[in-house]
């Protein structure tokens, strides 16, 4: 029932892209050294299916649609009233990532995690996402600078994609890895190599939900990784997934929802502070 945990150990890193990154969004900066001066337990694969549906049995929390898919037509994401976690569009185990879970439905998935235990789950901030996702590394991916090296550490964007998506107006040129994952939509969680803390997909597979509302940059970022007041009307996501461009496959990338917003390429990962 409950998700399997990795402490990372306290440390500091550089947030955010300098900018002659390949790929590299304004939001992105200015970089800035943030100090994590904690420990922090974060969940080693991201909430599975199984895991969540646990969850939906003990309490009735409804399964809700309107999942962002492109199964009526290729290529052209759109909300699909009929698409939802248990039909997601494509085909998934109970050790795939569970999807078409909005922030409401991850947040009161936490709250039940906390009362059937000693508590203190939670999202990660996006200043912890990245400290964790990056594990020391200090390039454009966790593993190195070239995304084509990548593909035995996530499932992204790849060759396999690319067979399915060959239109450069769904994805363009240069925005594929030039290897393969074996993988077009989600694959089971812990399929790949883990980074440096021995986490699982923190990039690829599904992005996943933080507890940050929306920043235009990180001017207002303190050195203990709090952000300035933000927008709530849009959350930060974080992670990349199997289906977006390479250059959101990148540690620093970040991304931008609605929180009331499912998507079949969106799910969560939970954390904990320890000391």
């Amino acid at each position: 029932m409950c998700p399997e945990m990795v402490v990372a150990p306290a440390g500091d890193f550089v947030l955010g892209s300098p900018g002659e990154e390949p790929g590299r969004a304004r939001d992105e900066g200015p970089q800035r050294r943030v100090r994590i001066d904690y420990r922090i337990a974060v969940s080693r694969f991201e909430v599975t299916r199984a895991e969540y549906l646990a969850f939906v049995a003990a309490t009735g929390h409804p399964i809700g649609g309107n999942c962002i898919t492109d199964r009526v037509q290729r290529g052209n994401w759109v909300a699909d009233a009929a698409t939802d976690l248990l039909d997601p569009g494509y085909r998934q185990g109970d050790d795939h990532p569970v999807v078409c879970v909005n922030l409401h439905d991850a947040e009161t998935y936490i709250a039940w995690l906390n009362r059937q235990t000693a508590g203190g789950y939670r999202l990660l901030t996006e200043a912890e996402w990245e400290y964790v996702a990056r594990a020391g590394s200090t390039t454009a991916y966790p593993w190195g600078p070239d995304v084509d090296a990548g593909c035995p550490f996530m499932n992204g964007t790849d060759r396999t994609f690319r067979a399915r998506y060959p239109e450069p107006a769904i994805l363009p040129a240069g925005e594929s890895a030039q290897c393969d994952d074996s993988a077009l939509r989600t694959a089971p969680v812990g399929s790949y190599l883990p980074n440096g803390f021995g986490l699982y997909d923190m990039i690829g597979n599904v992005a996943t939900w933080t507890a940050d509302c929306s920043t235009a940059d990180y001017s207002g970022m303190g050195s203990n990784g709090v952000p300035a007041a933000g927008e709530c009307a849009r959350r930060m996501v974080r992670g990349g997934s199997f289906g977006t461009y390479a250059r959101q496959l990148r540690s620093a990338e970040r991304i931008r929802y609605a929180p009331e917003v499912r998507d079949d390429s969106i799910g969560i990962r939970v954390a904990k502070t320890i000391d």
